[in-house]
């Protein structure tokens, strides 16, 4: 089923010109020209109301899923890793596949897999396909009887991605995917860009990166009248590595674009308690809540060489679907990876609801050897 989904997507996005090659000079001024060439795509998007594609929003591994949901900083062997930040694909990931499943709620399930090259003095390419099954739906009429019959949802990206260094520290990276939606007889397509720049200092263990993600557009909605933005997010983050225990922090900041994520109705000034009856003033939010509606936390714990253990809160994500006074451990994730022979495992487990919880696996491996290069030594993992 979704070959032909691949091959519909392939014949509804015609690539017409490729972009001519160019050559990164190691200076801040090459970095703003990079994001430059790709701002005027900015504005078809912006986060508010629905969005489309909301594949978009899901990460494509277990240790970033195990970390809140962001890891866009450090830069290492890890291939999944590019998929969230182009700019960190390197060397160290040349020959690597990586399969990844999703368990959602209600039946929904993902697959993510990914392959990663390396050519020395060039830069490093990745290709990958994430799909999305929703699973199956019955046909009711519109008192909600149930006429018989039975349809599916499912969602698909293929994305293909480049980065390069532009010196021992500094790496800049794109991503471009083709998108479509196949929801029973209604289809959409669009296209989306990614445009990363990242900083990593190996000694110091410091790493520092920024994210245009989701840029683009619907090329065809669901109908011929409506367009759908894509779900834009510009994002910060940094991490560090403590240089006497074995620890790596990481904080984010996304959707840059837009301060307030809050809902709130200036309309409603006071609601009652429905235990006491007590009228009890709404008070808008405040900035610091705002704020942190913004941040994610993430942990990672490095036993050994071989086995590491994740750690990840998102705030917005527990404020906005705890349930009352019994918030539990929703917002918070937990996973961890580690190697047996040449294999790479991984698991992660979010809690989404108190009563809803998501699991992730990613399994990779490498095939081939990583080529060997001095231009390109500073990529080796530390």
């Amino acid at each position: 089923m979704w070959i032909s989904k691949i091959s519909s997507l392939y014949t509804y996005i015609k690539i017409n010109h490729l972009i001519s090659r160019f050559e990164m000079v190691p200076n801040i001024k090459n970095i703003i020209l990079y994001f430059g060439i790709l701002n005027p795509l900015w504005f078809f998007s912006q986060i508010g109301g629905q969005n489309s594609f909301p594949i978009l929003n899901y990460p494509t591994s277990a240790r970033t899923e195990g970390l809140g949901g962001y890891a866009i900083t450090v830069r290492d062997g890890d291939a999944t890793l590019g998929q969230e930040n182009p700019a960190l694909l390197n060397r160290e990931m040349h020959g690597m596949v990586n399969l990844n499943y999703i368990n959602y709620f209600a039946d929904a399930n993902f697959a993510f897999t990914s392959y990663t090259r390396h050519f020395s003095n060039i830069g490093t390419f990745n290709a990958n396909l994430l799909y999305a099954d929703y699973g199956k739906f019955e046909y009711a009429d519109m008192n909600g009887v149930r006429t018989g019959g039975r349809f599916f949802a499912n969602d698909l990206a293929i994305s293909f991605g480049y980065a390069r260094p532009l010196s021992e520290k500094w790496s800049v990276g794109s991503q471009v995917r083709f998108l479509g939606s196949f929801y029973e007889s209604y289809n959409a397509f669009g296209i989306s860009f990614d445009a990363g720049v990242n900083y990593y200092d190996t000694t110091n263990g410091l790493g520092f990166s920024f994210l245009a993600k989701n840029m683009g557009s619907q090329l065809k909605g669901f109908t011929d009248d409506i367009k759908v933005p894509l779900p834009l997010n510009l994002i910060v983050g940094v991490s560090k590595k403590l240089e006497h225990a074995p620890f790596r922090f990481s904080l984010t900041y996304d959707n840059i674009q837009r301060f307030n994520l809050i809902y709130f109705d200036d309309s409603q000034t006071s609601t009652t308690d429905p235990l006491t009856g007590e009228i009890m003033e709404i008070k808008p939010p405040s900035i610091v809540k705002k704020f942190m509606y913004h941040i994610t936390f993430g942990t990672e714990i490095l036993l050994s060489e071989t086995l590491h253990i994740r750690i990840g809160y998102n705030h917005m994500q527990r404020q906005t679907l705890r349930v009352g006074a019994k918030p539990g451990m929703t917002g918070f994730s937990m996973g961890f990876g580690f190697k047996v022979k040449k294999l790479y495992l991984s698991y992660a487990f979010t809690k989404f609801h108190i009563a809803g919880t998501s699991n992730q696996i990613t399994i990779s491996k490498r095939f081939g050897k990583v080529p060997d290069s001095d231009v390109d030594s500073f990529y080796r993992q530390h």
